[in-house]
């Protein structure tokens, strides 16, 4: 394994909200990410999807150049984040509006990001318009077991959405399961279409159950866009969440999203409020105690300056490929988000 060991007084400057950690010992760091990287598509038309919009002859003019953008921009942010407490940044990454397996290898086979030797998990799923959420991992840190996809079944039946993609393995040595969701939008309103996201997050509750039941020591992360913030109900409810770290619910599943935002923290904007529907959920097993194991240190929403729009009426707002139709050339609608993990080191 190539974990670097980081003194405490080191990977404490930055933080705010951060678990104790004991100074005099030494510790391994890693981190863990998410990011909804704003319609990844390649150039091609495939009579299997709805597509179109994303080839040079559709209304997104959707050619080499821009795809290359885009590449460009997404491994700028990817080869940046969490660099400041490892030198090897990101160990996983859950990403979602991805079309095909192939787009992921051209973004971690890109320049930045190749040194790092990125691995890929992807399965196609059955969404209209051909996007699907993916998972990239460092060799180095974590082993794949097994990936199986598990279809989310709406209340109608003639409307396909995203699958939860279920990644297992082990992250050094210890059992690991990642879930990676991209649950039903908002479209047609957020009541509406509620029941969609609360179907989504008792079908994750369901699978984390299983595995959790197999093995009570198994670490799950839940990451996704869920399209719903950390209080609404899919979340809180369908699959039982808390906020507050030192009140731990061992039956529930700990959201560091809670408390940012409750802060008015986002991830994405809209009609200037800001939503926080990028999350990553940890069962019991990463709640800290003695970092014996790899234990949950603290979270980062990745929203540097050069993210955000610098003019009009989006100023502020996280720096899209599209805006009002138009192309602006920017990473995402959504800002990446990523948690710091700690084990002691013996």
């Amino acid at each position: 394994m190539r974990f670097k060991s980081i003194c405490f007084f080191i990977i404490l400057s930055g933080f705010v909200h951060c678990q104790r950690l004991d100074k005099n010992k030494n510790y391994f760091i890693s981190a863990i990410g998410f990011w909804n990287v704003e319609n990844l598509y390649d150039t091609i038309n495939d009579v299997m999807k709805n597509d179109e919009e994303f080839t040079p002859e559709g209304s997104n003019r959707w050619n080499g150049e821009r795809y290359r953008v885009k590449l460009d921009r997404l491994s700028e942010v990817i080869e940046q984040m969490a660099t400041d407490v490892t030198p090897d940044g990101l160990a996983i990454l859950g990403l979602c509006e991805i079309e095909n397996e192939n787009v992921v290898w051209d973004l971690v086979r890109h320049p930045r990001l190749k040194k790092r030797n990125y691995k890929v998990v992807h399965i196609e799923g059955p969404d209209a318009r051909g996007v699907d959420p993916s998972f990239i991992y460092n060799p180095s840190y974590f082993k794949v077991k097994k990936a199986v996809s598990y279809p989310v079944k709406l209340t109608d039946s003639l409307h396909k959405t995203r699958d939860i993609l279920v990644v297992s393995g082990f992250f050094d040595g210890e059992p690991l399961v990642v879930l990676v969701n991209h649950w039903p939008s908002r479209r047609g309103g957020e009541a509406a279409s509620r029941p969609n996201r609360i179907i989504a997050g008792k079908l994750a509750r369901r699978i984390a159950d299983s595995i959790m039941k197999e093995d009570p020591k198994t670490k799950i992360a839940i990451m996704g866009d869920f399209n719903d913030d950390p209080v609404n109900e899919s979340i809180k409810k369908s699959i039982g969440t808390y906020g507050d770290i030192t009140k731990a619910v061992p039956s529930e599943f700990f959201n560091p999203m809670e408390k940012p935002y409750k802060k008015g923290i986002g991830t994405l904007a809209f009609q200037d409020s800001w939503n926080l529907f990028d999350q990553i959920l940890l069962n019991h097993p990463w709640i800290p105690g003695d970092y014996s194991t790899w234990q949950y240190y603290n979270v980062r929403i990745f929203n540097k300056p050069f993210l955000r729009s610098d003019f009009g009426n989006f100023k502020g707002y996280p720096f899209r490929t599209f805006s009002g139709g138009a192309y602006t050339g920017g990473y995402s609608d959504h800002f990446p988000v990523y948690i710091i993990i700690a084990k002691e080191k013996k």
